[in-house]
């Protein structure tokens, strides 16, 4: 139900222009977002090596070596797909001791449309409501960053966010019907299409389709892949993800934007919720023009 409420909420959000509002976030809020993000990303990797034996640090470098130079031989083929071919195929060919993606999860559960409680009233819409609106207000930021950035990437104008928070609202009531969790755009799968190559919003349906094929038809085979063939891949989008051009300019601009970006950096890692991060750092700019405008 909170799902269903927080979809019903994305897509007002929507009508009343919110995506409007993104132009408030200043530049240093956002390198913030996206280093805040590649470390998170980073770090997220650790957790699949701790423990591991060289034969999986070997698969790990192989990855990462094949993710850097294939783009030298052809770019038509995403060179994160054949990192994961070859891993994989290594790993078999050489029996190689690498967990795979079976021995995190295995099995999907069934498709099916939820049942509304028979006791759903007002007082339990109004308990779900401050549940849904976060989840709402939280998706819809960071999609809206995730937005900003592919902008930034594609260099080809500016995506109407209005209409992607509208369209992610009815996406969530659809997923809140069939049982499924409140989601969002996500930076980083949202980076690895850009840089696979992808240009339209069609990139994103064959995405999903994809893999819902894959876990559904294929999922026998895709249990056999390497974790750290995923690992590689992951370490590559982190530093695709950081911006490191804010850290080699970091003397030429405002030493209140210098830290000010790192105070979201900070936040985010330390809360590790990036929406919080960001308003945050949108608040204390804020605060520091009204300051300077008092002064």
């Amino acid at each position: 139900v909170a799902t269903l409420m927080a979809g019903m909420l994305q897509i007002l959000l929507g009508y009343v222009k919110i995506g409007n509002l993104l132009r408030f976030i200043p530049q240093s809020v956002m390198y913030g977002f996206v280093n805040a993000l590649g470390i998170l990303l980073l770090m997220e990797q650790f957790k699949f090596l701790q423990n591991q034996n060289l034969e999986v640090f070997v698969l790990l470098a192989i990855g990462i070596l094949i993710i850097y130079l294939f783009p030298l031989i052809t770019k038509k083929i995403p060179s994160n797909l054949i990192c994961i071919l070859i891993v994989s195929a290594i790993a078999l060919i050489f029996d190689m001791h690498a967990p795979n993606l079976g021995s995190i999860e295995q099995g999907v559960s069934g498709f099916h449309f939820i049942i509304i409680p028979k006791n759903l009233d007002f007082k339990m819409v109004l308990g779900l409501l401050p549940y849904a609106l976060s989840l709402a207000l939280v998706g819809t930021i960071e999609s809206l960053l995730t937005a900003k950035t592919l902008d930034v990437i594609l260099k080809d104008g500016v995506s109407d966010k209005n209409k992607e928070t509208k369209a992610q609202g009815l996406g969530n009531i659809i997923s809140g019907l069939l049982g499924g969790m409140t989601g969002c755009a996500l930076v980083g799968q949202s980076i690895i299409n850009a840089k696979s190559g992808a240009k339209t919003r069609l990139s994103t349906f064959f995405a999903g389709f994809s893999l819902m094929v894959l876990i559904l038809v294929f999922n026998e085979y895709v249990v056999k892949i390497p974790i750290v063939a995923v690992v590689a891949v992951m370490v590559m989008i982190s530093f695709t993800t950081f911006n490191f051009q804010s850290i080699i300019n970091i003397k030429k601009i405002k030493l209140y934007d210098t830290l000010n970006m790192l105070l979201v950096v900070a936040v985010v890692l330390y809360t590790h919720n990036l929406a919080i991060g960001v308003v945050v750092g949108v608040l204390v700019n804020a605060l520091w023009i009204k300051s300077e405008g008092i002064a």
